[in-house]
């Protein structure tokens, strides 16, 4: 399924690019997308050149300061590609907040309201399949140093055809 890995690393590409240009052209940014292979019971990063469904992608986002001073309220935001699921507790560092929609973000778990049929409201978690972007506060990067985020997800099973013959 090469082109979803290929579409999701351009998506996944503009958005990192995006969110650091906005914060500050002393910024440059990249993103790595590599498979994630086991191996006698390791996780092994290979190049993500093609994916079929169940694969597990490694993203990483590394961000350079490339200024000669520190830049402050760095945000780096990493999307989680659409046809993927985001894997419980794979952000690394682990304290990310989550975005259902890019815009807006939360920590995780994510959560929603839901109404129940005696009217009654109750909590619950928003599926990992839901999730759309991580977000980390990553605060003063000082000059000439960089840091990287990572997350992993696992590319989806097609949906199902709902045009089946009569």
């Amino acid at each position: 399924m090469k082109p979803l890995l290929s579409l999701c690393f351009f998506a996944a590409s503009l958005v990192l690019g995006q969110a650091a240009l906005a914060q500050t052209p002393a910024v440059t940014s990249s993103l790595s997308a590599q498979k994630v292979e086991m191996l006698e019971g390791k996780a092994v990063l290979k190049p993500a050149t093609k994916g079929k469904p169940g694969d597990v992608i490694e993203y990483s986002g590394t961000y350079r300061n490339v200024s000669t001073a520190g830049v402050n309220k760095l945000q780096a935001t990493v999307p989680v590609p659409p046809g993927t699921t985001l894997i419980a507790d794979s952000a690394q560092p682990a304290q990310a907040q989550a975005s259902l929609d890019g815009t807006r973000f939360a920590p995780m778990p994510l959560m929603r309201t839901v109404k129940q049929p005696d009217g009654k409201e109750r909590k619950e978690a928003v599926p990992l399949a839901e999730y759309r972007a991580l977000r980390w506060e990553i605060g003063t990067l000082a000059a000439g140093s960089s840091a990287v985020v990572s997350l992993r997800v696992r590319i989806d099973a097609p949906a199902a055809s709902s045009s089946a013959k009569p």
